[in-house]
């Protein structure tokens, strides 16, 4: 016999596993997205390398615009493309081949003024793409010194340690106030800018697939000395590390600024005597081709990006009410396969149209995936095909 107070709750229980089997089953599976392009290839196949060609001597105009002067001197307000825009120009072609040849499937054709002899199988020049770009860089590297405070310390090792650590915290937050012996203190700043006027043509007639784009990369470090000071305005320091050097930690100091700085610009072979390791160390400055490689890969990245479709990974919920076969080419990543699939299943469910849509969606077709969201929708309304809607809307 039941007793009567747990009634009500058994009853309760009940319903809500019979709730439970109308709702749709779903998995969590790991998808590879493609991100659409800003702007699309149509009925390209092909990708031919024209001219990249330096452009010295032209003005490269600040990001952003000046608030204040530098607060050292002299001031860099604006940058003047120089002779070694040539070389970046070169190395800014070869980037954009790395990426095209990751990232797209177009043939490439490499080709370049000197080349000699056709090509084994000349392409169809209507379905041909000529990539071609002027390059302008400037670098400016600031070596100087300027006065830096620092207290000079003896401190008591018989102490308690959380005395010498309570001690040296004072010592460092005097030297960041401003207290102490100033010292005149070795300093380097490296500054980079890079503009690149990109275009691309249709081979047959020259016209234009998309409209020229100008890209820029800027770069901005300085290594010993004050943190605080830049042949910059402040603004545009600010402005540049926040867009392009996220990846870098620029808080990162030198425990001792007057002796490493020193070594590193005064006594460079006495640097890795001490065991410090410069190809490792990120806190010794960038070389001249090394600021080259990161600005030139920069923009060929962000370029790519706008023409070929890019791919990042999400969680995304897949209905297993589905068909068991699609479900499972989902879990697979085999997108084109479960379209194919799924598609020629006359007894499709909601579920199954549910499905379709994310298998569109990771191909980045998104209007498709809405398409069959709808439908999914229409037929059984559920939090689930909600979701997605929003998604590629």
């Amino acid at each position: 016999m039941i007793h009567s107070n747990l009634f009500p709750v058994l009853v309760f229980f009940a319903a809500s596993l019979m709730s439970c089997s109308f709702f749709s089953q779903v998995t969590k599976t790991e998808f590879v997205l493609a991100q659409t392009p800003k702007f699309e290839l149509n009925e390209i196949d092909t990708l031919k390398v024209g001219q990249f060609k330096g452009q010295p001597l032209v003005k490269i105009s600040l990001p952003v615009e000046a608030e204040g002067p530098p607060d050292l001197s002299p001031g860099v307000l604006s940058f003047e493309a120089d002779q070694s825009s040539e070389q970046v120009a070169e190395l800014f072609r070869l980037q954009v081949l790395k990426n095209f040849s990751k990232k797209s499937s177009l043939k490439l054709l490499n080709t370049i003024e000197d080349a000699k002899g056709p090509p084994v199988v000349i392409p169809d020049p209507n379905r041909v793409a000529v990539i071609s770009a002027l390059v302008r860089y400037s670098q400016i590297k600031q070596e100087s010194k300027e006065p830096v405070p620092y207290l000079l310390t003896v401190f008591n090792e018989a102490l308690p340690i959380e005395q010498q650590l309570l001690a040296r915290d004072a010592v460092f937050g005097a030297e960041r106030l401003g207290g102490g012996i100033e010292e005149n203190t070795p300093y380097v700043e490296l500054i980079g800018a890079l503009e690149v006027r990109i275009s691309l043509n249709r081979q047959s007639n020259g016209a234009e697939l998309i409209p020229p784009q100008t890209l820029q990369a800027f770069y901005v470090r300085k290594w010993g000395g004050k943190s605080e000071t830049s042949h910059l305005p402040d603004n545009v320091k600010l402005w540049i590390t926040k867009n392009f050097q996220e990846d870098e930690n620029l808080t990162e100091r030198f425990p001792s600024e007057s002796d490493k700085t020193r070594m590193i610009t005064e006594n460079q072979e006495q640097y890795p005597a001490q065991g410090y390791n410069p190809k490792r160390d990120s806190r010794v400055p960038l070389s001249n081709l090394d600021l080259q490689y990161r600005l030139t890969d920069q923009i060929a990245r962000e370029y790519v990006s706008q023409v070929i479709p890019t791919f990042r990974k999400a969680d995304m919920s897949i209905d297993s009410d589905g068909d068991e076969v699609g479900t499972t080419l989902l879990q697979g990543n085999a997108y084109e396969e479960a379209i194919t699939y799924l598609q020629g299943r006359k007894d499709r469910t909601a579920s199954d149209d549910y499905n379709l849509g994310l298998a569109y969606e990771a191909l980045g077709q998104r209007q498709q995936a809405r398409t069959f969201y709808e439908s999914a929708n229409r037929r059984d309304s559920e939090d689930l095909y909600e979701e997605a809607l929003n998604r590629v809307k």
